[in-house]
């Protein structure tokens, strides 16, 4: 994808594609209005409804959820069963109901208990005491209006004739408007049955699988679902009215998924293309992040009247089906389904994820839109200095649903975490984390993220999570670049919109080009400090350069200026040469200017950086100066080596680079050169390992990436140009199988 994003942002033009990449902001920004007033209604009449005021005594295992509805009437009654254990020893436990319910009756073992009802808060006090670890159920019987009209629990009309509909949505705090829970985000119940009872002349729909429609007295119909997955209180929900019923199904893990559509009778066509929608991108989903979560039940999508969408858990409520808002929520069921946030201070692991799954839905079905897309998104994140992705005032619907912030800046976290990691690093860590037993069907934080995203790639990303999660604001760089005949030196100065960062350490893609023979190069350069200065070779001379062609990171005026005379220090030449067992650096400078001296700098995997040793400059000079550096510390086996040149008044620049080759040979030893490499590689392995061998690459993950038919007795070579940029291993097997030996190498 990379390699056709760097063409398309060079001849992109079409002003439709912008059009399509606005509609698409637009659903996202429709989706994010949608969350601010479904959160403001239930701020509004109440504070304390932005927060629960259940007990935490008690763990909610089990809900059995008995309601009598009518979509043409705004009421609801029923009798809701939890079964749960307790936590600590205690003689009552508290659910959150909302005040405007009447309380008719709370038993045990059908035995009436006592309850205090006030403050959206039920208190149910037992005859006796329970013990930690006590299993029980208790049984609310209940009837009311529920508050807040156009909010939790809403009814409208619908269609020519005005037919009657009724919904829920419940995010964050709703559900205790309209049925006794614990409704905080710490607790999910490990399962639940919801039994409608209804005009016999409607459908009734919610979570997990329908398993009857039994006809009931009075021309009414019990409509019973299922669901075996652990779920949160916001997101059970219910639905009546007139629906028309759609069902397919995919395949996913080999498994058959149904697909069930509840549409309104004048939507069926757009609700039927919309269905294909969803089981294309759930297929898509699936093979990057892990089979659909609910894959033994089903997902579906139900029509309600109200602006938007809403992901509950198995059955996304749709207002329409725009194909950003079908991936949108169904990137949901992975991303606040499946795992919750475990805050509203982390809600982007929520939003920032479910809107990133639907960036790459955009951009798989329609990549010339892809750079276009990105790049909207950035100028929206970017159209204020300040604001971080963590929500720092949890008590504003505004601040938490932030359409830039939570969406638009919590999904490019993750973009340019892919930039970083790469995407199969990236997404291995996303597969771990989402198959996490301490996280799956269970809530998580940032910090968990954190954590698998640095297991899966050996990095502390702790820097970047302060300068981009809590940090706010972006960089602008100033690239100044100097061409030679086949080498680029290239500037990087940076400033920052808010003074919470002072620098952000990020790779900085750079597309070379040469607009007359057409050769182009990407080269991307390490950013750890400000003014670091870089040489890079292109073998050829550009008059071009693009900042970031793809879009991967969060940016905004950068300026390109290329200079007519060499920067400070311009390398000649770089090299490793071995003295015995002992690796030496060797450089030459073809001028200076300003120059104070050279720090050698090595390192295990081309990452982590250790200062060994440092050689005084010439400070200025316009002839060759040739230095040597050797590392008396031991033999080196396999380190990388750079050259970080300080200028006297502190601005730093970096040589390419390179990899020790100077190991002492012993059986079963194995060299590979040049390291690192850009086309062909050659590899040698000593007189005590004979024989006809086998080869293979792999990247850091344990991927094969490249298996080729070579067969040579103590040498031989390969090319891979055709690998891209980064750290690989090659391995040597003996016919019987026998590995001699697996090395690391470079490939620029």
């Amino acid at each position: 994808m990379r390699l056709i994003l760097l063409v398309l942002f060079l001849i992109i033009t079409d002003f439709s594609q912008a059009q399509q990449a606005d509609h698409i902001d637009d659903e996202i920004e429709e989706i994010a209005e949608l969350e601010q007033k479904w959160f403001r209604s239930r701020v509004a009449v109440n504070q304390s409804n932005a927060r629960t005021s259940a007990s935490q005594n008690f763990n909610v295992t089990y809900y059995r959820c008995e309601w009598e509805v009518d979509p043409a009437i705004r009421y609801i009654k029923g009798k809701v069963t939890t079964h749960f254990v307790m936590t600590g020893s205690g003689n009552s436990i508290a659910l959150d109901l909302a005040n405007e319910h009447t309380v008719s009756s709370v038993t045990r073992n059908n035995v009436a208990l006592s309850f205090v009802h006030s403050n959206s808060t039920l208190t149910i006090s037992f005859q006796s005491q329970l013990a930690s670890g006590a299993k029980d159920s208790i049984s609310v019987t209940y009837e009311g209006i529920p508050p807040t009209a156009f909010g939790p629990f809403a009814t409208a009309t619908h269609g020519p004739a005005q037919d009657p509909t009724m919904w829920t949505v419940s995010e964050p705090y709703g559900a205790r408007d309209w049925w006794p829970c614990k409704n905080g985000l710490d607790d999910k119940a490990d399962s639940i049955d919801v039994y409608l009872k209804h005009p016999a002349n409607y459908k009734g729909a919610s979570n997990g699988v329908l398993q009857s429609e039994t006809a009931v007295a009075n021309s009414k119909i019990v409509t019973h679902w299922k669901h075996r997955y652990p779920i949160a209180s916001y997101l059970v929900c219910l639905a009546v009215s007139n629906y028309n019923v759609l069902n397919n199904s995919v395949i996913i893990g080999g498994t058959t998924i149904p697909m069930q559509t509840y549409c309104y009778p004048e939507n069926q066509a757009v609700f039927a293309a919309g269905a294909q929608n969803a089981m294309n991108a759930m297929t898509q989903f699936s093979n990057l992040l892990g089979d659909y979560p609910f894959k033994k039940e089903k997902y579906g999508h139900v029509q309600f009247a109200f602006g938007g969408g809403m992901e509950h858990q198995t059955c996304s409520f749709m207002v329409n089906m725009g194909e950003t808002l079908i991936a949108h929520e169904l990137a949901h069921q992975w991303f606040g389904d499946k795992i919750t946030c475990g805050n509203w201070e982390d809600i982007w692991l929520n939003e920032g994820f479910a809107t990133h799954m639907a960036s790459i839905y955009n951009e798989n079905k329609t990549s010339a839109n892809a750079v276009v897309y990105r790049n909207a998104q950035i100028n929206a994140i970017t159209a204020q200095p300040g604001g971080s992705v963590w929500v720092d005032d949890v008590g504003n619907p505004n601040r938490i649903f932030d359409q830039r912030l939570s969406y638009y800046k919590g999904s490019h976290l993750l973009y340019m975490l892919r930039w970083i990691l790469s995407d199969a690093v990236f997404f291995t860590a996303i597969k771990n984390y989402l198959k996490d037993p301490a996280l799956a069907y269970g809530f998580a934080t940032t910090a968990n993220l954190k954590s698998h995203l640095e297991d899966a790639s050996g990095k502390d990303l702790t820097y970047f999570f302060n300068q981009w999660f809590t940090g706010q604001g972006y960089p602008s760089y100033k690239v100044e670049w100097f061409s030679g005949e086949n080498d680029v030196q290239i500037k990087l100065s940076q400033t920052t919109s808010h003074a919470s960062v002072s620098f952000f350490e990020l790779p900085v893609p750079l597309l070379f080009r040469n607009s007359v023979t057409g050769q182009q190069k990407l080269v991307v350069l390490i950013n750890i400090a400000d003014g670091q200065v870089f040489l890079e070779n292109l073998g050829f001379t550009p008059n071009q350069v693009t900042f970031d062609p793809e879009k991967w990171l969060v940016t905004k005026n950068n300026n390109i200026i290329h200079v007519d005379d060499p920067l400070p220090v311009s390398f000649e030449s770089v090299k490793i040469q071995c003295v015995g067992d002992q690796p030496q650096v060797v450089w030459t400078t073809s001028e200076e200017v300003n120059a104070g001296f050279f720090e050698v700098q090595n390192s295990f995997d081309a990452v982590n950086w250790s200062s060994i040793g440092s050689v005084e400059a010439a400070g200025n000079s316009v002839q060759l100066k040739h230095y040597t550096y050797t590392d008396n510390a031991g033999l080196a086996k396999g380190q990388y080596y750079r050259i970080l040149e300080h200028d006297l008044d502190g601005k730093t620049q970096q040589s390419r680079i390179l990899r020790s080759a100077c190991e002492k040979m012993e059986k079963s030893d194995l060299i590979v050169s040049p390291n690192p490499v850009r086309s062909e590689l050659s590899f040698k392995t000593n007189e005590g390992s004979k024989g006809i061998k086998t080869i293979s690459i792999y990247n850091p993950d344990g991927r094969l990436e490249l298996a080729p038919q070579v067969l040579f007795l103590n040498s031989g070579s390969i090319h891979v140009s055709g690998l891209a940029r980064g750290l690989y291993i090659l391995q040597l097997q003996d016919t019987d199988a026998k590995t001699i030996k697996a090395v690391r190498f470079l490939k620029e």
